[in-house]
């Protein structure tokens, strides 16, 4: 029962964090300052997933991943705007064929 908590105290933290975001950040979906609904359905879905693993061995684990994702959101590690891509650069130059 204690882990299953952890994930649901994770969870409203990372939805805050998507509201702050969205309230806060002019421009980030059709009408400006709303949160974009699939935002917080993504964030169900994620912690939903999370919470599957409830009563088994896996709980420490769920827990670990869903408060790394926590501080993922907080950190700004990855924005659906602006996507991080392993291995390439920002600028790369057209090759001409």
């Amino acid at each position: 029962m204690g882990a299953i908590l952890v994930l649901l105290a994770a969870f409203f933290v990372e939805i805050a964090l998507v509201t702050y975001r969205g309230v806060t950040i002019s421009g980030t979906g059709p009408i400006p300052h709303l949160v974009i609904p699939s935002d917080y359905a993504g964030a169900a879905i994620i912690y939903g997933l999370l919470g599957l693993m409830g009563k088994t061995r896996a709980e420490p684990v769920a827990a670990a991943v869903a408060w790394g994702f926590v501080v993922a959101t907080l950190l700004n590690l990855w924005t659906p705007k602006n996507p991080v891509h392993i291995g390439k650069t920002t600028k790369q130059k057209a090759v001409a064929a």
